[in-house]
C-alpha cells in the first residue's frame, strides 16, 4: 500500500479550493445547480460514512472479541 504524503494533498486542496467556492453572481437557478449541490452533499455524506466506518473498525480492533 502506497503511503500518502499529506503535505502535498493539503497544498493541492488549498490550491483548487478557490476555484470551487461560490463567487459573486453564481446562479442557483441554473439547470446544473441542483445536480452540483446534490453531488456535494452526496460526497459529504460518503466521507462522513467512511469516517464513521473507519472509527468503528478501529474501535472493534481494540475491543476483545465478543464484547
Amino acid at each position: 500500500m502506497q503511503r500518502v504524503d499529506w503535505r502535498w494533498f493539503i497544498i493541492w486542496l488549498l490550491a483548487i479550493s478557490h476555484t470551487v467556492q461560490a463567487h459573486d453572481g453564481h446562479d442557483h437557478s441554473h439547470w446544473s445547480s441542483l445536480f452540483i449541490h446534490a453531488l456535494l452533499l452526496l460526497s459529504l455524506a460518503a466521507s462522513g460514512l467512511a469516517i464513521v466506518f473507519a472509527i468503528y473498525r478501529a474501535i472493534s480492533r481494540w475491543l476483545p472479541a465478543g464484547k
